[in-house]
Formats: C-alpha cells, sequence, structure tokens
C-alpha cells in the first residue's frame, strides 16, 4: 500500500486523538471560569511559579533515583545499578520514601528553579542583545540563558544541599530535617556550608540552561518535520500545539542534560561526602569566600579525578538515562504549562 493510500487515515486519527487531549479552546474556557485576583491578573513570574510547582511535584520521584543513581558514581563497590539503587533507598525509606524523602526541599528548590528560569530568560536576553527571545539566534538564547541561570544557582544552593543531604541520608541521620542538614553544614564550615557544592550546582543550572534555550527552536523543527512526515501541519491544526511542544520540549531537555550530567554526578558526590562529614562532626573552621571557593573548586576536581580513574570517562554519565527523564519530563511540562498559566492570567 502507498503512502498516499495511508495518510487520509492515518491522518484522521492521530486529529482525533490530538483533539481529545487537547482541545482547542479549553485553556481559553477555563481562564474565563476562573475568577483571577488583581495582583495575578498579567502577572508574567507568578505564571513561571505555578508552572514549576506542577512540574516539581510530577517529576519529584524521578529526581529521588537520579540523585541515588549519581551518588553511585563514587562508591568503591561501583554502586550496581538502577535496580540495586532502589532496592537500597527502598530499605532506608520504605516506599513512601519516593514520595516524602527530602519532598519539601526538591518542591522548593524545582519550583523556584523552574520559575526563575522561564521568567528570567527573557528578560536577560532582552537586557543582553535588545532584542525580543523569539527573534534571537541559537548562539543568542543560550548565552542569554547560561546568564541567567546565576540567579537560580545563587538563590536555590542551600535548598541542593539540605534535599542532597536527605535523599542520600541512608541511616536517616538528620530524621528528613532539611535544617538539620544546613545546621550541621553551617557548624562545619560557617554559613557558607549551606553552599558546599556551589561549583557544580552553578556549572549545571547554566550548562543545561544555556542548552535547553539554545537548541530549543531546533527541536521545535525536528518535531514539525516529523509531523509533516504523517501528514500533519501543526500550523493548521491547532491541537497539535501541545503535542508539539511536549517533543520538542522533552527532547529538548534530554539533549541538554548531556551538558549537564558530568556537572550533577560530581556535585551529588561533592555534597554526599561534605554532608556526611559534617553530620559526624569531622574538622570545623570558619570560611572567608576566597578560601570556601578555592575547597569547592578542588573538591570538584579530585572527585571527577577519582570518578574518571575508576570508571573512565563514562563514570561522569551514571544515571544519565534518570537524569534524561527527570529534565527532559520537566522541560516538557515547562513547554506546555508556562504559555497555558500564562493564558489564564491574561500575560499574553
Amino acid at each position: 500500500m502507498s503512502t498516499a493510500d495511508c495518510s487520509p487515515r492515518t491522518v484522521t486519527t492521530l486529529q482525533k486523538a490530538a483533539n481529545t487531549a487537547f482541545p482547542a479552546g479549553a485553556v481559553s474556557a477555563t481562564a474565563s471560569a476562573l475568577s483571577v485576583p488583581a495582583f495575578l491578573h498579567g502577572n508574567a513570574f507568578a505564571a513561571t511559579l505555578a508552572s514549576g510547582f506542577v512540574t516539581s511535584i510530577s517529576m519529584y520521584p524521578v529526581d529521588v533515583l537520579r540523585a541515588v543513581r549519581m551518588s553511585q558514581a563514587a562508591s568503591s563497590t561501583g554502586g550496581g545499578g538502577l535496580i540495586s539503587a532502589v532496592i537500597s533507598f527502598r530499605r532506608a525509606h520504605g516506599w513512601g520514601g519516593f514520595i516524602k524523602q527530602g519532598a519539601a526541599q526538591e518542591v522548593a528548590r524545582s519550583t523556584t528553579m523552574q520559575a526563575l528560569k522561564f521568567f528570567l530568560f527573557p528578560v536577560f536576553h532582552q537586557a543582553m542583545f535588545d532584542m525580543d527571545e523569539r527573534q534571537g539566534s541559537a548562539a543568542t538564547r543560550a548565552a542569554a540563558g547560561a546568564t541567567c541561570a546565576i540567579v537560580e544557582g545563587v538563590v536555590i544552593g542551600p535548598i541542593e544541599v539540605a534535599k542532597v543531604g536527605l535523599q542520600l541520608d541512608a541511616a536517616n541521620k538528620f530524621n528528613n530535617s532539611g535544617a538539620a542538614v544546613l545546621r550541621a553544614c553551617m557548624r562545619a564550615r560557617g554559613p557558607l556550608g549551606a553552599y558546599a557544592g556551589y561549583t557544580g550546582v552553578q556549572w549545571r543550572q547554566s550548562s543545561w540552561t544555556g542548552a535547553f534555550f539554545g537548541s530549543l527552536r531546533f527541536w521545535e523543527r525536528r518535531a514539525d518535520d516529523g509531523f509533516r512526515a504523517v501528514g500533519l501541519d501543526r500550523t493548521t491544526t491547532p491541537s497539535l500545539v501541545g503535542p508539539h511542544k511536549v517533543l520538542s520540549g522533552f527532547t529538548a531537555g534530554a539533549f541538554a542534560s548531556l551538558f549537564n550530567c558530568p556537572a550533577d554526578v560530581v556535585r551529588t558526590n561533592v555534597q554526599k561526602q561534605f554532608v556526611a562529614a559534617a553530620a559526624e562532626g569531622g574538622s570545623r573552621a570558619q570560611l572567608k569566600l576566597g578560601e570556601f571557593v578555592r575547597q569547592d573548586v578542588a573538591a570538584h576536581w579530585a572527585v571527577a579525578r577519582s570518578i574518571v580513574a575508576s570508571k573512565g570517562i563514562s563514570g561522569l554519565y551514571v544515571g544519565y538515562g534518570t537524569k534524561a527523564g527527570h529534565l527532559g519530563g520537566c522541560g516538557a511540562l515547562m513547554a506546555v504549562l508556562v504559555p497555558r498559566f500564562k493564558e489564564m492570567l491574561g500575560c499574553e
């Protein structure tokens, strides 16, 4: 049977599925039915914050798997893979740990991170290049994304330490208290102890955000190519807008993970070792900023060298599958939710 013979049937089936999942006008109807408080109307940050909150809750179990799997990279026993990571985590925290261990910290971190990322990106692009991001090139979008992520790194640093400390607390020394983790870290290194692993956090944030926004338009075109290959056209079928955003957002997120996975592997293990030492009440010193930066960079270099020496370059990509699934899912959800919440709040 020829392609021409199959196309009408394929198009009809896919269009029906798309219309069911993403009905045209559903968002407008929802928006008109809601009574939006005056301070939220036209508030773009509120739209990104709401999108980030939904995304963080949806993707939390995957983030737990990512953290546990990546922490195996520096293990002398080799870790044993995703299944053994799941088994070890369940033994320590039970199945409920996948939705509650460090959950408050992760939801706070991820919501803040996603909100800042998607709110600040167009602001930074306009400020840096005097151009709307929609008219920007891949290079300008990547540069604006990497730069705006500096704000993210500074804001979420302490939350990241608390979250990782709890997710990897196999002995439950902190009793699922993020405040207890931070107190131990600050006793060990002063106030800057709350930023242990900041080098890797910033490397991770800037590399992913730059790669995501820099490549998103490319993946949107590839998604359009895929639709056209089966006889569909997003420009004439409004119900395909949602699936298009999911596909392009997920692919851009997973692609960007290639650039920040090594940072996350190294950072996770640096923070794991630091928090473990702080919990044991090891050496204490009130560090000044310069000394803290030198020690943090040196710790990342030492962990990275150790991982590569024992496992090769591939060791820096331990847990990439869960990482790509996590950030691909985040990219897909945010790509869909941000414009919808903006429409609901009358931002565009």
